[in-house]
């Protein structure tokens, strides 16, 4: 297969979209989601001259043609029961007036599906419909949910994360309570882009962290690069309810802005519990009905985010094994100005303050 000639028998699948950026940028942009999101697929992108993509074990995809800010293309073997099948996949970057056309060809494809009703099933089925249903609500609130708070990724969340203003006042309510020393051990358990830690680690302490987003994990690093070279602090990509840490491990654990989002909340903090010596303390932001629909937790995350009162707090982390437990709110106001939130924006803290869970281990 030529570099530079398309394959031009078979049926051709095409989408188009246009996006006010430059073609470089984009380039980047694309290439760093797809490998992201075949990576959540179960599916591996190694990108570059020469590069692969592999579906488990096998070979799928093997770049041929590799030019930034213009063209990726890849020879496709879509079976590996009919291992001599090959197709070709372009993903072409054009420059328009309104910034770049990202265009995504497959060309040659079909053979292995048969005649045209067949083909035009699997398009229905396979490409039109799961299309449609990425534009309707449920599966469009879930990605804006997932892309700016539940799994951040792009280049919005990592801005956003990597001086998260709007979230200092909580950061320093948390480490108000836990008043850090050179002999404590905090645990993080949902860092987003390392701001927290970054503050907590000047105290002198030490530090671990998991989150589940990928991006987060590399960006938490960058972030605190020097203590993660110097051995102050790890951090992984990991499931809040199972954490890769020994039993008794840290002095504290915090978690802010995640509880809402956790499929087993109890489970979460069972593990929190576990990876706690006897006396360590765990210090976590609610998830408060009150701030549903305000710009605290807007929709589409609104209605995705799972709020508890405060007898609900409690009984979480009792039901996880916490015996000293208690639900208190602090107000953020004064912790908003000193973070230098504009006076614009102060009255989103002012009133009676935020829940905070506050537990401790035996």
């Amino acid at each position: 297969m030529s570099e530079d000639t398309p394959r031009a028998q078979g049926t051709t699948v095409r989408a188009t979209v246009e996006v006010a950026l430059a073609p470089g940028r984009a380039f980047d942009l694309v290439v760093a989601d797809l490998a992201d999101s075949l990576a959540r697929r179960g599916m591996t992108f190694e990108s570059g001259e020469g590069g692969r993509i592999e579906e488990g074990d096998a070979a799928v995809g093997r770049v041929v043609a590799w030019r930034p800010g213009d063209r990726i293309r890849v020879e496709w073997r879509p079976a590996t029961w009919s291992p001599e099948e090959a197709t070709e996949v372009e993903i072409r970057f054009e420059q328009v007036a309104a910034g770049t056309r990202i265009v995504v060809e497959h060309r040659g494809w079909g053979a292995l599906l048969g005649e045209a009703g067949e083909i035009a099933g699997w398009f229905a089925g396979s490409v039109a419909a799961p299309l449609l249903c990425a534009m309707a609500p449920a599966a469009l609130g879930d990605w804006i949910t997932d892309r700016h708070a539940r799994r951040p990724s792009g280049p919005l969340a990592r801005a956003t994360y990597r001086d998260p203003l709007y979230h200092y006042p909580n950061f320093r309510v948390i480490l108000a309570e836990f008043a850090l020393t050179l002999t404590d051990h905090l645990l993080e358990v949902g860092c987003g882009g390392g701001a927290l830690l970054r503050d907590a680690l000047e105290s002198g302490c030490r530090a671990a962290a998991v989150d589940h987003s990928a991006e987060m994990v590399r960006l938490a690093r960058d972030q605190n690069r020097e203590a993660v070279a110097s051995g102050r602090l790890d951090v992984r990509q990991a499931d809040a309810a199972a954490l890769p840490f020994a039993d008794g491990t840290f002095s504290c654990a915090a978690m802010t802005g995640v509880l809402g989002f956790l499929p087993d909340p109890v489970a979460a903090l069972s593990e929190i519990r576990r990876v706690l010596r006897p006396g360590g303390r765990f210090v976590g932001l609610g998830s408060d009905p009150e701030l549903r629909g305000t710009p605290a937790a807007p929709e589409p995350m609104a209605s995705r985010l799972r709020s508890y009162g405060a007898a609900e707090l409690e009984r979480l982390a009792r039901d996880a094994g916490f015996s000293q437990v208690r639900v208190v709110r602090r107000s953020l106001e004064a912790y908003a100005r000193e973070a230098g939130v504009p006076d614009e924006h102060l009255p989103l803290f002012a009133g009676p303050g935020a829940s905070f869970l506050l537990a401790r281990q035996g």
